[in-house]
Formats: structure tokens, C-alpha cells, sequence
């Protein structure tokens, strides 16, 4: 945890004038709240940022979900409208060509890449796929946890363990209850985890996927793998190409790619197990739109390198804010920051909410954290005030 004292200073958003219009910059949010750009960075600390703010959640900005503020590339958004026209098609030749890329950008073969609706449908099939009689589902907690509703509607009992003092996915814990359990087990794990951005330890994350068997199958969900940056990471992805067939890697369109409204993700796994989780997939799962769109977002590097830069100026921000503050948070490999509030965390959702901003729920051993989505470095700059704004009120 870093707890520096620094403020947060109108010049730490570099973003060029250019770039900061072209992706958007909040700026009809901004004004819809009664706050301009420009007075995030002049105005008076004497002035409360609550002050004429309707309490119109069709109006706050939206920093719960994780999305992408910046929307599609311009790239997407052309693929949707050229692809309008033909939407009465089914969409078999758009969803082909979509994983055909897909392929090529993982160095993966198609027979290796399922498609779904969303990567919580893959999530589903997955479970569906490796479910055997007397399974158990392990997993982390606090993590994402639609599994959990997959898992309770097959009866396959859930084992949660709690992360460890840091925050941290507990693998060891984890381990101890395959180990108990007499019968196979499938471990699902969110790396970075989510509501914490953290990654799993590298090293010992590769050790027990390597251990992969009948008995022990995984599911790892990384939604939010594009954003990572840490050195020596390595995707779980590489263990299926050195053929692992127990193990079933999640991805989506919906973070860093902007598509969240489109449903579109995809899985990695052997191309015995595809077939499997093939047989349980939904027939025509798939839509036009959101398929060319995908496959435009993945030639976008540009707009993905924005996306990131963005990202990482608007954290660097909010970061300053909670040491100015002497706030905990925990560094993130993600969209979104998780951060202490120093008091009641449905209280300080609701409080955020009436001034224009909407915040993470409470999650499982998490009282008194709250998870931040990431905006623009403008919407954030508004949420740096409001948060010295709170703390003047003796909130946070």
C-alpha cells in the first residue's frame, strides 16, 4: 500500500489538448453536474463540489461497472454502422471472422477459441464443460462471482476462501481444500482479481495450473488482462498452448475494449475441451454488430494505447488524492482501484451518489473499502474534489 503525502495538481493530466478532446473527456458529464474542466483544476477548495448537483443517477458519472470511459474506437464505431444495413443476416461469416483474428492475435487455433456472449457465458460453459459427479467449486472471496450462481443452479457446493491480510488471492488455503475434498475440483480464479486489481502471485499461480488433471481443472478469468503492466507476467493463456486441458482462460470485449453493451468475449482452452463446452453453448450466441465491432476494436492499437494512457493518468490522479488523504488503496493492474473510506461503505456509496458520482457496492469482507471504477482524467478530478469534499465533512 502506498500512503505518500501529495496532492493532486491540475498538471499531473498530460494528455494532449488533441487527445484529451478526441476521447471525449467527460465533458457533457461534467456539464449536466454543474462543473466545467476547467474549474476542476481552478476552482476554490472553499467551494463544495455537492453544490447544485441533481441527484439523477441518468446523470452521475459512472465509475461502478469498470467500463471503458472512452468508449469505441472510432474503428468499431464504423465497423456498427457499415454493419447495420445487413443486421437482418445471421451473423456466422461476422463471428468467424472475428475468431479468426482472435486467433491470430493469441497465436492460438480457432479449434482452441469458443465465442460467448459475453465472458460470463463462457464463464457458464466452462462450468458446464468440466462438472463432474461430487465436484466442488473453489474460489476466492471477495472475487467476481457469477460462477457462484452457475455453480448453485448445477448443486455443485461453493468454497470460498477468504484473501489473506494483503488483500491477496490465498493459493496456498486454496490448495488445503482441493486437498480435503474426495472428489475433483475446479478452482476458479479472477486474475487480476477483481474487486481488488490485484495480480496472483506469478510463480506460484504456475506451479499449481501446471498440476492441471481430471481431478483439478481451472477457470481463470482475465478480464482485465490489456490493462496489466507489471513485469513478468504471464498469461494463463500459455499453459493451454503447451497443451494443459484442464484449463479454460476467460476474456472479453467488455473492459478495455469498450463493448460491454454488445456482449462479446471469448474462451481459450484445448481443443478437446472447446468441444465440450461447445456442446453447451447457447446456438447463435452470437451478434452481427457486436462481432464486427470486436474484430474492428482488435486493429485499433492506437485507440487501445489511449485507452491505456488515459487510464493511467486518471489513476495516477486518485492516487495522489487517497495519500493526500492519508487513504489505503491497493495498486491496481486494472480499470478501477479498490480504497479504503474510513467509515460505512453503503453510506459512502449513497453519499457519492447524491453528489453526481456512482460508486462500487460493498463486497464480502470488504466493510469499509469501496472498488472505483477508473474515468477520465477529468471525471476523476471531479471525484478528487468531492473526495476532499468529504473529508472536510468528516466522511472519509
Amino acid at each position: 500500500m502506498n500512503m505518500q503525502s501529495n496532492s493532486v495538481e491540475s498538471n499531473s493530466f498530460k494528455l494532449s489538448r488533441r487527445q484529451f478532446l478526441y476521447a471525449g473527456a467527460a465533458a457533457s458529464s461534467l456539464a449536466t453536474l454543474g462543473c466545467s474542466s476547467n474549474s476542476l483544476s481552478t476552482a476554490s477548495t472553499t467551494a463544495s463540489p455537492l453544490a447544485s448537483l441533481a441527484n439523477n443517477p441518468a446523470e452521475a458519472i459512472p465509475l461502478n461497472f469498470n467500463e471503458n470511459p472512452l468508449g469505441l474506437a472510432p474503428k468499431a464505431q464504423q465497423a456498427v454502422l457499415d454493419a447495420l444495413p445487413n443486421a437482418w443476416r445471421y451473423p456466422d461469416a461476422a463471428r468467424s471472422d472475428l475468431m479468426g483474428a482472435i486467433a491470430a492475435n493469441l497465436s492460438v487455433a480457432e479449434s482452441q477459441l469458443i465465442y460467448g456472449n459475453g465472458s460470463s457465458e463462457v464463464l457458464k460453459m466452462a462450468l458446464d464443460a468440466l462438472v463432474q459427479t461430487n465436484t466442488q467449486l473453489v474460489m476466492p472471496d471477495p472475487s467476481y462471482g457469477v460462477i457462484i450462481d452457475y455453480a448453485m443452479a448445477r448443486g455443485v457446493p461453493v468454497v470460498k476462501v477468504k484473501l489473506d491480510g494483503n488483500w491477496q488471492t490465498d493459493l496456498g488455503a486454496m490448495k488445503a481444500k482441493v486437498a480435503a475434498h474426495n472428489g475433483p475440483s475446479i478452482v476458479y480464479l479472477c486474475n487480476p482479481n477483481n474487486p481488488t486489481g490485484v495480480l496472483l502471485p506469478q510463480s506460484q499461480l504456475n506451479q499449481w495450473l501446471d498440476q492441471a488433471s481430471s481431478q483439478l481443472s481451472f477457470i481463470v478469468d482475465e478480464a482485465y488482462v490489456e490493462y496489466v503492466a507489471q513485469a513478468g507476467f504471464v498469461s494463463a493463456v500459455a499453459r493451454v498452448k503447451q497443451g494443459q486441458k484442464h484449463i479454460v482462460v476467460c476474456r472479453t470485449f467488455s473492459k478495455i475494449y469498450a463493448l460491454a453493451g454488445l456482449r462479446v468475449g471469448y474462451g481459450v482452452a484445448h481443443a478437446e475441451l472447446i468441444k465440450q463446452m461447445q456442446a453447451q453453448a447457447s446456438i447463435d450466441n452470437a451478434n452481427l454488430i457486436g462481432c464486427v465491432a470486436a474484430k474492428a476494436s482488435l486493429e485499433s492499437q492506437q485507440w487501445l494505447e489511449l485507452s491505456l494512457k488515459s487510464n493511467s493518468q486518471a489513476k495516477e490522479l486518485v492516487y495522489k488524492q487517497l495519500e493526500a488523504l492519508g487513504l489505503d488503496y491497493l495498486p491496481s493492474e486494472t480499470n478501477f482501484i479498490f480504497h479504503k473510506v474510513n467509515g460505512d461503505s453503503e453510506l459512502y456509496m449513497q453519499r457519492m451518489g447524491k453528489a453526481g458520482i456512482l460508486v462500487g457496492r460493498p463486497f464480502n469482507h470488504g466493510e469499509g473499502w469501496n472498488r472505483l471504477s477508473i474515468g477520465t482524467p477529468a471525471q476523476m478530478q471531479y471525484f478528487c474534489k468531492t473526495l476532499a469534499k468529504f473529508r472536510e465533512l468528516g466522511w472519509v
